[in-house]
């Protein structure tokens, strides 16, 4: 973007957020596509059980979400709702379901055939950069193009290598991409105050959301066709867990008193990421589990259930982080339960299946009892900052300003 370009005045800035609409019904759907494309990653590690098929399922979730972040975000820079710009969008949905149906070694497609896939999504990313300044008469973002073309080239090569290779081929498309715009380019939308916090902030949020919801669709399509509820204590313990998770996420983490100016979105985005992973996978092993299809999970599911567990503990303490600008107790306590759960995990390794059940219903409980810290913290922070800006305005002072990182 030009260097030249004035900055809008703080007051400026929060009428134009305010003013600014919600999520579309279309990004609703695009959320939608993706999140049902990047569900199946974690599906190739309960097909098959192993350290492998884990990093696979780590690797392609991550790379499909990204795409979904770069899109959000250029959608969050250029708002627009134009039939060229919606075109781009069905395009990539079609795209990223491709690539996601290709994770799966055995029954999927062939690795070409999603390292193509993906190369497309990410060029029709970059489309979407140029033609997003196009219509708001912003110069090109070259630093922004550059790099995305350059990670779906390296997807093109690593489709006319062997197969063997092609894990390696989407690390560094993913690191190509990532890094310029973590790293330099973000710093430029937010000195210039260009993102528009809270749609972005209803836009993770919503994603989160559909992952939850779409682990309970499968529940009750794996239930459907089993005509019976196996495991009618999980069934109950899935619906405490996913409001815990919830609960943590709204009200402990991102709630409605959130100074979205302060939030480390940087980090935010990397952890949204990570949780993303943890909550896929923890509801995977889950859904099994209840279904009575427990002998399909293998010897190492446990192990996975409990280290995506940690994750999503381990991902809330850095939102925490990125929101409140340090981790406080809830902070601290995630970090705490989350080694914990796997210090449980890794000791207690199940010989039958009640330990395995004892083992996730303890975990379970660590998660209900983080979410009670984390909002019960929640509302003491709001409670103090605002008696501090009380006493500051009665004393006619201004508050000391926050920015994020």
């Amino acid at each position: 973007m030009a260097s030249d370009l004035p900055e809008p005045p703080p007051s400026a800035t929060a009428l134009t957020r305010s003013a600014t609409p919600t999520v579309s019904w279309f990004e609703l759907f695009y959320d939608l596509v993706v999140v049902a494309a990047v569900s199946m990653t974690n599906d190739v590690f309960l097909s098959k059980p192993s350290l492998a098929t884990a990093a696979l399922g780590a690797v392609t979730m991550t790379a499909l979400a990204w795409v979904w972040f770069l899109t959000t975000l250029y959608n969050n820079l250029f708002p627009g709702q134009d039939i060229v710009r919606r075109l781009l969008l069905v395009a990539q949905m079609a795209a990223i379901a491709i690539a996601g149906l290709a994770v799966d070694q055995e029954r999927g497609l062939e690795n070409r055939d999603g390292l193509i896939a993906y190369a497309v999504a990410l060029v029709i990313v970059a489309a979407l950069i140029a033609w997003g300044g196009r219509s708001t008469h912003t110069p090109i973002q070259v630093r922004s193009i550059v790099p995305i073309l350059g990670a779906a080239a390296i997807c093109v090569v690593g489709a006319l290598d062997a197969d063997s290779r092609s894990g390696l081929y989407l690390v560094v498309a993913v690191l190509v991409s990532m890094l310029p715009i973590l790293v330099s380019q973000y710093s430029q939308w937010q000195h210039r105050s260009m993102l528009r916090l809270e749609h972005l902030r209803e836009r993770l949020g919503l994603f989160v959301l559909i992952i939850l919801g779409l682990g309970f669709a499968e529940l009750l399509d794996a239930l459907r066709s089993t005509g019976a509820i196996p495991r009618a204590d999980l069934f109950a313990l899935l619906f405490i867990l996913s409001f815990a998770v919830w609960w943590i996420y709204f009200d402990g983490t991102f709630s409605e008193h959130t100074d979205l100016t302060s939030v480390r979105w940087r980090l935010t985005l990397l952890a949204h990421l990570t949780l993303v992973f943890g909550i896929g996978g923890t509801l995977d092993v889950l859904i099994l589990l209840i279904s009575g299809h427990a002998s399909d999970l293998g010897d190492a599911a446990l192990t996975y259930f409990v280290a995506c567990l940690a994750i999503v503990l381990l991902s809330f303490a850095a939102l925490t982080y990125t929101a409140k600008g340090r981790l406080g107790v809830q902070g601290w306590t995630q970090i705490v339960c989350a080694t914990l759960i796997v210090i449980v995990g890794v000791v207690l390794v199940p010989q039958d299946d009640t330990s395995t059940y004892g083992v996730i219903g303890l975990s379970a409980a660590i998660v209900i009892l983080n979410a009670v810290i984390a909002v019960s913290a929640d509302v003491a922070s709001n409670r103090h900052q605002w008696r501090t800006s009380l006493g500051v305005a009665l004393r006619g002072e201004d508050l000391p300003p926050t920015t994020g990182d």
